[in-house]
């Protein structure tokens, strides 16, 4: 029973402090000056030393909406006996409500709010977890260029608008589940990379901005069966082949445009991304300069690379000679490499040597020919590829300077002996091995023995020689 009746209750009247009285056990009522009666309950959770104290929702009293004194002792028990069983019910219910304030503010920013807004904020506010820095300027062009029709040429010719152009003015609030499977299916149809990239983009603005699609085939907690599957990426290295490249290194020394050979050259011998070294001004990226070469110490720092550190270049003999060789008579704040479109000299080179590289497969060709002369961990260090997971190169193994030196050194060896190859002559076969070669068999034993008793002159396959067979075996 309650310690007190109603008309106890209602005889004591609000003083200019306010004050409690229990009503029953575990159950208070705090009368406030301005006559507000607020009910309390006090409560203690198994396995807990800590007295805690909830308000109820509802005042006491017998009007509307409020609570009368019996309903509020049942209430208190109800609290109390949770809390014997060891479950704090007032927690629950404060973390219940105010998630549902939050879903309630959520809905109301995704109100108006369509994908292409959702998408620009993303890029702008975005900041990596690891370390606060923004998304880099290709990253952000990449991700709105999703988002643009395609243009068209001068020439009258329509490119393919963004991969996520179709659901760009889409409401996040009004976004299924069918309109995401809808446009992966479409950008599968282009390429499966370029689908992939797309959901990887969606994805990330949806969970950045917390928007829930009911059945998203992105969500982690969609059924396998409806989810949709994004592979991981796959490369596509298309180095030099090993057999031609003394041909390219040594075409690459006699094109006509020294200015762009020495430029693939270099990138060849360093293993750097084309952007590091010439720059782009589309997204600011600055190119090497040539203030920036450390001649004395044969070195260049790349700053703020494709994974948002710094780069040191440790130059080979034959780097550190390109580089010198450009710094000459320069300003510090010129290029290293004053180019604008270096693909004509690369094409020259290609068509001399029969190759078919392109400007980042020399990446993948310093790569696959460091990766038979080194250790992987100084490979990664060269290519300036992040650690990531790997506790043991990124916490136990170390590579000094002068290893990483080395290492670079002995790639372009490498190259610089395999060019040496190429220059040396093949070694003659005799005569009567070509002529088989060139009839595709071997010759009969007779007229073999009947050219030879002759001694008679025979033409070469170049054409006629006053040399004998036999002279010439």
């Amino acid at each position: 029973m309650p310690l007190l009746t109603v008309r106890a209750i209602d005889a004591h009247k609000p003083r200019a402090q306010a004050y409690k009285l229990t009503l029953d056990r575990g159950l208070q009522l705090r009368i406030a000056p301005d006559g507000a009666r607020t009910l309390l309950v006090r409560y203690t959770v198994k396995g807990s030393e800590v007295e805690r104290q909830y308000r109820l929702s509802q005042e006491y009293g017998e009007g509307p909406g409020q609570l009368k004194l019996a309903a509020a002792c049942a209430e208190a028990a109800r609290i109390r006996a949770l809390a014997r069983d060891g479950v704090d019910w007032p927690a629950q219910e404060e973390a219940r409500l105010r998630a549902e304030v939050a879903a309630r503010e959520q809905a109301d920013r995704q109100d108006g709010l369509t994908l292409a807004k959702a998408l620009r904020e993303y890029v702008e506010k975005k900041r990596r977890a690891k370390d606060g820095l923004a998304l880099k300027a290709r990253t952000k062009a990449d991700y709105l260029a999703m988002l643009e029709p395609g243009r068209t040429s001068k020439a009258g010719k329509k490119f393919s608008d963004g991969g996520l152009f179709p659901i760009a003015e889409r409401l996040l609030s009004k976004l299924t589940a069918d309109d995401i499977r809808g446009v992966h299916s479409a950008l599968l149809k282009r390429s499966e990379r370029e689908a992939t990239y797309a959901m990887q983009v969606l994805r990330a603005v949806l969970r950045w901005h917390g928007v829930v699609v009911p059945g998203n085939p992105l969500g982690r907690d969609t059924a396998g069966r409806d989810r949709i599957v994004l592979a991981p990426a796959k490369g596509n290295p298309s180095p030099i082949p090993p057999e031609r490249l003394g041909a390219w290194w040594r075409a690459s020394a006699i094109v006509p445009s020294r200015v762009a050979a020495d430029y693939y050259r270099f990138q060849l011998l360093t293993g750097c991304r084309g952007g590091e070294i010439h720059g782009d001004k589309r997204y600011g990226y600055e190119p090497i300069k040539v203030g920036d070469v450390d001649l004395a110490a044969g070195k260049i720092v790349l700053r703020d690379t494709k994974n948002r550190s710094d780069h040191k270049l440790l130059l080979s003999r034959q780097a550190l000679e390109i580089a010198a060789r450009h710094c000459s008579g320069r300003k510090p704040e010129d290029p290293l490499f004053p180019i604008v479109d270096a693909r004509k000299t690369l094409a020259w080179i290609n068509t001399r040597t029969g190759t078919t590289v392109q400007g980042h497969g020399l990446r993948a060709t310093f790569a696959s020919v460091a990766e038979e002369l080194v250790s992987g961990g100084a490979l990664k260090r060269m290519l300036n590829h992040a650690t990531g997971g790997d506790v043991t190169l990124g916490h136990y193994v170390g590579k000094s300077e002068t290893q990483l030196r080395a290492a670079w050194q002995a790639v372009a060896d490498f190259i610089d002996a395999e060019a040496a190859k190429e220059a040396q002559p093949a070694p003659a076969l005799p005569v009567r091995s070509r002529l088989r070669a060139q009839r595709g068999g071997t010759a009969p034993a007779v007229a073999t023995r009947r050219r030879r008793s002759r001694g008679a002159l025979a033409p070469s396959s170049e054409g006629a020689s006053s040399q004998s067979i036999s002279e010439r075996v």
